[in-house]
């Protein structure tokens, strides 16, 4: 029996990077993960070495290759990783300091020299400063280790860096440069007149070239290291939360889905296609952070929200997606539970216990969120009563508020979801996910896969090597499955979330 044909999704996420082997008809054949560490060297600083993204790559290919139910044969690689960091890297492509990750606050002032500048240059960025994303870190870069700067040859998103590793090519896409604060969405070009009033070294950005375009083949080198072929034809790539939309073929065009739970297109498989035809569909990623996504039609920047440019964008009268970002999901969790000393299972079996009024109120804000002024995390409400599990629960509960919060922001921007395709590996426990549905007050429609980012790169694998729009690889697997969480104790819940925002606005 001869080799299957499958495409190749690597996921570069803040923590773990995942490879995943898809057949073109979106069969999952094999997959592996692998993590590192993010280090925080002082206090709101937050980086990584990209050697260790390269090791944990390296792992992940390898299992993922071992993990494969078929002999297989790849026809092309496709990356997508976390956005806003910056990789300074040399001509070579080695980075020449550890990279500066989206949870990072040093580069407060840069970011608000932003609302400095006029507003017909910073409109067009399509979206408000914030000290996590590429333009403010490296006005701080400048500023702090211009030496450093002056090695670098390019500034990098962080799959950019990775794939410059497997083909040598620097280069980035809208998703990414979208994101940096240094892009015309309007026009996918680079701000110049943004770049030259920050006095920003514009020439260490990269080419911004098409997300399915074939930015070049597999090196011998790195192919050797991971198991592959040499020549494999290597994706530009996409970031991931626009990845993990393209996945969940959420800009798919018309459909018949009932956003309660169901659709026409099933046929007996299950599952259906949530398509932009079907409003009242929104995505929710849950990680290390926590993400809304829906479509946009237009150029529209709204406060509050993120406006990105998607993987079909131009396609279709689309383009566009707003993103209401959580930086404090799964890192806040994770702190509780490493402070608590409990595991996960610990940590998230509290989510099953009954709505209590006098649960502490957690306000989860550890890192600083984009755009909430809240600059400290707290348990309030804390007595000689309560104990370990009862600071488990608030925990899970503030994490949750926040992202109904979130939620309340894309509502202002215009959306109202009736329904919502949940993703992310930190959203698959059923009594966390019972719990989010109670305090959304939506139903959740957990996907097939929390792989989507990976599957969605594997997608624009399958684009750049002729396979996507066929029929042969679109459109096979929307990833969600019509048994929805619905809504249990919404007052109760929704007690607990105006307990929650009276907290905020009184600390």
């Amino acid at each position: 029996m001869g080799k299957r044909r499958a495409v190749l999704g690597i996921d570069l996420g803040t923590s773990q990077v995942k490879a995943l082997l898809m057949s073109p008809g979106g069969e999952i054949l094999g997959r592996g993960r692998a993590g590192y560490p993010v280090v925080s060297p002082g206090e709101g600083l937050a980086e990584t070495d990209p050697a260790e993204w390269w090791r944990a790559t390296v792992a992940a290919v390898r299992e993922a290759l071992a993990d494969a139910c078929a002999d297989v044969e790849i026809a092309a690689v496709g990356v997508d990783g976390q956005m806003h960091g910056v990789v300074l890297a040399g001509d070579d492509g080695n980075a020449v300091r550890p990279a500066i990750l989206w949870l990072d606050r040093r580069a407060e002032a840069e970011a608000a020299r932003y609302g400095e500048l006029p507003a017909e240059l910073t409109r067009p960025l399509g979206n408000q400063a914030s000290a996590g994303m590429a333009g403010p870190m490296l006005g701080w870069l400048a500023a702090h280790e211009p030496h450093v700067l002056r090695r670098a040859r390019w500034a990098l998103q962080p799959k950019d860096w990775l794939r410059m590793r497997l083909t040598g090519l620097a280069a980035t896409d809208p998703t990414d440069a979208s994101g940096t604060l240094l892009f015309d969405l309007a026009r996918d070009v680079w701000a110049d007149g943004v770049i030259e009033a920050l006095g920003l070294p514009g020439g260490k950005l990269p080419p911004v070239l098409r997300t399915t375009e074939v930015a070049g083949q597999l090196l011998p080198t790195p192919a050797n290291e991971l198991g592959l072929t040499p020549g494999i034809p290597v994706a530009v790539g996409s970031a991931d939360t626009a990845a993990a939309l393209y996945a969940a073929d959420l800009d798919a065009g018309p459909g018949s889905a009932d956003a309660r739970g169901g659709t026409a297109e099933s046929a007996g498989s299950g599952r259906g296609r949530v398509g932009a035809g079907r409003e009242g569909w929104a995505l929710l990623t849950v990680g290390t952070g926590g993400q809304w996504m829906v479509p946009e039609s237009e150029f529209r920047p709204v406060r509050n929200t993120n406006l990105f440019r998607s993987v079909d964008a131009g396609a279709a009268g689309r383009g566009f997606y707003r993103l209401a970002p959580v930086q404090n999901a799964g890192v806040a969790l994770d702190w509780v539970r490493g402070v608590l000393g409990v595991s996960w299972q610990q940590l998230y079996d509290t989510a099953g216990r009954p709505w209590r009024a006098d649960t502490p109120v957690f306000l989860p804000y550890l890192a600083r969120e984009r755009w909430d002024p809240a600059t400290a995390g707290a348990w309030e409400g804390l007595t000689l009563g309560h104990d370990r599990d009862d600071l488990l629960r608030g925990a899970i509960e503030g994490v949750a508020f926040l992202l109904r919060k979130r939620l309340d922001d894309l509502r202002a921007a215009g959306h109202q979801p009736e329904a919502v395709l949940l993703g992310g590996g930190g959203a698959t426990h059923p009594a966390w996910r019972q719990l989010l549905a109670d305090v959304l007050a939506l139903p959740l429609h957990p996907a097939d896969t929390s792989w989507l980012s990976a599957a969605g790169a594997a997608r624009v694998a399958a684009a750049a090597a002729g396979m996507e729009g066929t029929g042969e690889s679109r459109g096979r697997s929307g990833y969600w499955n019509t048994a929805a969480v619905v809504p249990g104790e919404r007052n109760l819940a929704s007690a607990g979330y105006d307990r929650f925002t009276h907290k905020l606005t009184a600390s």
